[in-house]
């Protein structure tokens, strides 16, 4: 047989199996998704010609265009519904249901809304809020905007979480009006009732929120500290519902039912009964935990599986996994976004390369299976979440089998307590008691020094030589040079990164994080790490030091701090000091919140790279009326004699003190104060320093207006390069020979990202 004809035979092959077929349309999905903009439809016309003529790939070719097409029209349909940009701040009327379990916090309830104009909606209901169940109708007036999110490297993108939850427009409650349409049925009204009885029955003790977790996956009520215990056992996994418990479910259900019905009738129809019932009980177990993605992709495996079942087939686990991708892609494309897809997915793909025919004991195959998944999922939690746990195996190797016995046991004891209150609250009190032992010595290990590790996140091309080596590593007896799996660890272990992420000795590189209305900046030279202001904390929880400039760090590797400077005392630019203190080591301080005031003429020299703060003197911060007016105010320099001037909240009338003592005060790059407001940039001022670039950190559509048009108008008559963090994210600032500036969300372009800017800007001014 001569080669094309062995080809197009293996090729034909290959388009009949479901594995290469999950390939193709996963890997088609994924590009499509992460384009920088929707596709215009003429590529699928032009994408249609190959198949005019007969060739071997083309049955694949065809999947990949429909698997593309599908994807562009599900991109279509979410743009079309997303809340216009323009209309940003405005107040309407909407009405709809509640759909999900709603977050009840003391001072507000955010709830999502399908709304009868065709949107789901995320709102926030923030005074006299009712208790709302799903289901219940809304009629309110609301102050809606497009789903807006910080945007920095390497953290959690909130608008491509709200793109894949279908969330069309975000906004809070001005007024509600009544309903006049009753409540709907849905399942999540059942978690809701359910969710209730178990904190009636359980209170608000330590495990009343990994039952609800386990039962209902609703994972609201789990703490902080608790979600730190589990990241650093990596135990994650067992509080989410996924293959692991739908897997168990069904699993005891079918051998149940089949020996149960064999007892009482011998013959096919105990076959019957019990895939019937491990199918219903599977369905209705991910029902409850609101179909998350993990067990969608476990019903769609434990349904082929039992299909398999009746017609006595044994059906390879790999075609059920590829199956169970490409039902999960089709019915949600947007699933590929989730770190929960990659992760699901490749945990169990990556099992079944482990699980193979080896000589020696039960146990010790086991340990092998265990120390090779966690060790194979490292690189995607590393990549994902900048964190990996060395404690996990031993950890999930106890507490993995405990799950097979205790995650039935927390549901028989919530049926019970539903059908029979006082006996499932006695059986609840005694889960809940177990449990709660059982986390105190998960607690002790987790406070272990060294149990968890923090490194830099790897490069793209570091992840894929990691899971290449791991392959090689564990791959089955005989494979030669094993060793090499080791080498092609290193990048990934050592946390080597891009070159755009170094800094050579005597540059400095300026990171204006996206913070909102607030201000954080990272100063960083080839071997040290200054913070200067670190961004806001507000009542609602949220702290910027502790969700974006200690997981920024962290993103780069980094876990100590040489100086943590704070400009003056104001929230916006000092709420996230503490977090920042207790997550990472900070060997200085100085500023507000610190012992040793900046004064000007202070100065020091890392990596030959000069700090010196020129604002205020003794004087100056002695005569200052409020916190803006005794605002440190930093200039930096650069070997090659490039400046950068962090200005805090300078006002106008300190800037006119400062040039008068500082008259050479100019500098490349100007971190305009106070957010841009109108009371500061003042003309004196931008003669003076008589910037290239100006950078502003402010909030989106906040509502002071910063930056104020005036303070814009100034800028742009000076012909002054503006980047602002509410529509750049992030911006990054290589000081050296030349000033380079980027800004985030156009360096790392995605289609749910509005606006779009230029690239980068180059100069040497």
């Amino acid at each position: 047989m001569r080669f094309e004809q062995r080809l197009a035979r293996a090729v034909r092959t290959l388009a009949c199996d479901p594995r290469a077929l999950a390939i193709v349309v996963v890997g088609v999905v994924a590009c499509v998704y992460n384009w920088p903009h929707a596709l215009s439809w003429w590529w699928f016309v032009a994408a249609l010609f190959p198949m005019l003529w007969r060739w071997p790939g083309r049955v694949l070719w065809l999947v990949a265009v429909a698997a593309a097409c599908w994807a562009t029209w599900s991109i279509h349909a979410h743009q079309a519904r997303l809340w216009p940009t323009g209309h940003t701040g405005e107040i309407h009327r909407v009405v709809g249901y509640v759909v999900g379990l709603p977050e009840k916090l003391p001072w507000r309830t955010r709830f999502r809304l399908a709304g009868n104009n065709g949107r789901t909606m995320r709102l926030s209901w923030y005074q006299d809020a009712p208790d709302l169940k799903p289901g219940d109708c809304v009629d309110v007036r609301a102050k809606l905007k497009t789903p807006h999110g910080s945007a920095n490297p390497g953290l959690f993108d909130y608008e491509a979480w709200s793109w894949r939850k279908n969330i069309a427009a975000t906004g809070y409650i001005k007024h509600a009006f009544g309903c006049d349409d009753g409540a709907v049925w849905t399942v999540d009204r059942l978690r809701a009732r359910l969710k209730d009885k178990l904190i009636a029955t359980l209170g608000d003790g330590p495990a009343t929120g990994l039952i609800e977790a386990l039962a209902l996956g609703a994972r609201s009520d789990i703490t902080d500290t608790q979600w730190r215990v589990l990241r650093r056992t990596g135990t994650t996994h067992l509080v989410a519902i996924s293959g692991l418990h739908i897997g168990l479910i069904a699993g005891w259900l079918y051998f149940i039912t089949r020996w149960l019905v064999l007892r009482l009738r011998p013959g096919r129809w105990a076959e019957w009964a019990a895939v019937a019932t491990a199918v219903a009980g599977a369905s209705g177990y991910a029902a409850l935990s609101g179909f998350a993605l993990p067990t969608e992709r476990a019903l769609v495996m434990v349904a082929a599986a039992m299909l398999g079942a009746l017609a006595l087939r044994s059906v390879e686990r790999s075609r059920l996994l590829a199956l169970a991708a490409i039902i999960v892609v089709i019915l949600w494309p947007a699933a590929i976004l989730a770190p929960g897809f990659w992760l699901s997915f490749g945990a169990v793909a990556w099992l079944l390369y482990l699980i193979r025919p080896a000589a020696g004991s039960r146990w010790r195959q086991a340990l092998f299976v265990q120390v090779g998944v966690v060790a194979g999922l490292m690189p995607f939690t590393l990549w994902f979440f900048g964190q990996a746990s060395l404690i996990a195996p031993l950890v999930n190797a106890v507490l993995i089998p405990a799950a097979a016995i205790f995650v039935p046991a927390v549901l028989i004891a919530c049926a019970t307590a539903w059908v029979v209150p006082s006996l499932g609250a006695a059986i609840l009190h005694v889960v809940a008691w177990v449990l709660a032992q059982g986390w105190v010595a998960l607690a002790w290990i987790a406070g272990l020094p060294g149990m968890s590790t923090h490194l830099a996140v790897p490069g793209l091309a570091a992840l894929v030589l990691a899971l290449v080596g791991l392959i090689w590593l564990f791959a089955p007896r005989g494979m030669p040079a094993r060793w090499l799996g080791v080498v092609l660890l290193g990048p990934t272990v050592l946390g080597w990164q891009p070159a755009d992420q170094r800094v050579a000795p005597g540059h400095f590189m300026l990171s204006v994080l996206d913070v909102g209305q607030g201000a954080a900046n990272v100063v960083r030279t080839a071997r040290h790490t200054l913070i200067f202001d670190a961004g806001p904390a507000y009542r609602s929880g949220f702290n910027a030091g502790q969700a974006i400039v200690v997981p920024y760090l962290r993103y780069l590797g980094i876990n100590r701090v040489d100086a943590l400077a704070l400009s003056h005392g104001d929230r916006d630019h000092s709420g996230g000091a503490a977090a920042i203190r207790t997550a990472l080591d900070v060997r200085k301080r100085r500023g507000a919140q610190s012992q040793h005031p900046c004064r000007a003429g202070q100065h020091w020299r890392w990596d030959g790279v000069t700090f010196r703060f020129v604002y205020p003197n003794a004087r100056e911060a002695e005569l200052a009326g409020s916190d803006n007016a005794r605002s440190c105010v930093l200039r930096i320099t650069s070997n090659g004699g490039r400046h950068v001037l962090l200005t805090g909240d300078l006002a106008a009338s300190q800037e006119r003190a400062l040039i008068r003592r500082e008259p050479n005060i100019i500098a490349d790059v100007l971190v305009v104060a106070h957010h841009g407001s109108a009371t500061s940039s003042s003309d004196a001022f931008l003669n003076a320093v008589d910037p290239r670039y100006a950078l502003i950190s402010a909030g989106w559509h906040n509502r002071w207006g910063f930056p104020a048009s005036v303070v814009l108008h100034r800028l742009r008559a000076r012909n002054v390069q503006i980047a602002n963090t509410a529509t750049a994210g992030a911006i990054t600032v290589n000081v050296g020979e030349h000033v380079d500036v980027s800004r985030w969300r156009a360096v790392h372009r995605r289609l749910w990202q509005r606006p779009r800017w230029p690239v980068s800007y180059n100069s040497s001014h």
